[in-house]
Order: structure tokens, then sequence, then C-alpha cells
């Protein structure tokens, strides 16, 4: 009798534990399901994405832009230079804590008159502008002569990286 009940405790057992762990790893395949899904929605990447999807805009492949306010020149003691002025404009819908890349200042006829790499670290919410100067001294001859020169300067923020939290 002993070896009866023995037998079929025995025979049970597996198939007791074997049910827990398809049980374990059906409701594992669910839950790696469900987490598939919401980062193919996150990524855009469904058709039934939803109306949050639809509502947020994409970011601008240049998302900062930035306009060429006016030129000053200065005569100081012993140095003459030309101060610039730009104004930044944050043309994204989400706030940047700070951008980086290469100014392009060109003249009237399009040539290339100065390039510079730029940082800029302050936040700058979404629509927001700031005005920004900075200088070129005659030490830096050819470039100094060129903005003499100019009779209109534009210039572009190319190479963008910005950084902000969504």
């Amino acid at each position: 009798m002993r070896f009866i009940a023995l037998s079929v405790l025995l025979l049970a057992a597996p198939a007791a534990a074997q049910n827990r762990t398809e049980k374990r790893l059906t409701g594992l395949e669910k839950r790696v399901t469900g987490v598939e899904k919401r980062v193919t929605r996150l990524e855009g990447g469904s058709a039934a994405a939803g109306p949050q999807a639809e509502a947020r805009q994409e970011v601008p492949s240049d998302p900062v832009g930035v306009a060429f306010l006016a030129k000053k020149q200065l005569v100081g003691q012993e140095k003459i230079g030309i101060r610039l002025y730009l104004e930044f404009e944050n043309l994204s819908n989400r706030r940047l804590y700070a951008f980086n890349g290469t100014l392009l200042f060109r003249d009237e006829k399009g040539a290339l008159i100065w390039s510079k790499p730029y940082g800029h670290s302050e936040p700058l919410g979404a629509g927001e502008k700031v005005e920004v100067s900075m200088g070129i001294l005659s030490d830096q001859a050819r470039e100094y002569l060129k903005f003499v020169k100019a009779k209109q300067v534009t210039v572009t923020l190319v190479k963008q990286e910005v950084y902000g939290v969504e």
C-alpha cells in the first residue's frame, strides 16, 4: 500500500512542478510581449500608437536657429576689433539645457568670412530667444578685414548637438 501511494505521489510531483514552471513561463512571455509593444509604441513604429504619439512633434533637424543682429567697430588703446551680436532661438518644442555647433559667417555674396565652434550652456525654453555677443580682434587680420568689408553678414549654426530632457 505504501508502495502504491509513494509511486502515485512521485508521479504527481513532476506534473505539479511542470505545471508551475509552465505558468511562470507563460506569465513571463506575456510580460515580455507587453514590454515589446510599449517599446514599439515609444519608437513610433506602430500604427496604433495612439493620440499621444500623434500629438508629439518631431524634433527639427536643426532645433536651434541663429540670426545676425549687428556688428560694431571697437577701438581700444592697443587693439581694434569688431563686436558681433547674434540671437539664438530654440525652434523645437522642448527645453534645451545646452547646445553646440559651428557658426558659419558669410558675406552678401555667400562667401565664407569666418567659421567658429560655439557652445551655449544656459537653459533655453521652447520658442525662447537669447542674445549673445562675441568679438573678433585685429589679431585675426584676414577675418577682421572680411568683416569690415562685408556690408551684409549672415550666420548659420551647423553640426548642431542639443542636450535636453523630454
